[in-house]
């Protein structure tokens, strides 16, 4: 088994993931993932970018050195409310922008004098 293959499984069960949740999470096919996993098909950089980020790793590391269980530390979730929010509608004349659900009120200024308002 090579050292990605190792790694891959070490980063999975890390993250508590079934292989099946691990091919949804990097959007390819359950067979494919089991094949990375077990060396016997190459993954595409993105793959790979993803699965670095995942184990929170470098992608030198992921690729060239076993990691150790210990040393992952799987990135946090981001919650909702740190989402970009959805705009419902602009007023170019009056400079109004509305936006779907917002959570909070703010004031959208490119004008460094209104900034102090």
């Amino acid at each position: 088994m090579s050292i990605l293959a190792k790694n891959l499984k070490i980063i999975r069960k890390e993250l508590r993931c079934t292989q099946s949740a691990m091919a949804d999470i990097l959007k390819v096919g359950f067979r494919t993932y089991v094949r990375y996993e077990a060396g016997e098909r190459d993954a595409p950089v993105s793959v790979l970018v993803k699965i670095a980020r995942l184990g929170n790793i470098s992608l030198e590391r992921l690729l060239t050195s076993e990691v150790d269980p210990r040393n992952i530390s799987p990135v946090q979730a981001v919650s909702k409310k740190a989402s970009v929010p959805e705009v419902k509608s602009v007023n170019f004349q009056s400079g109004q922008v509305n936006f779907k659900n917002p959570s909070r009120q703010e004031l959208l200024t490119t004008d460094e004098s209104e900034r102090k308002l």
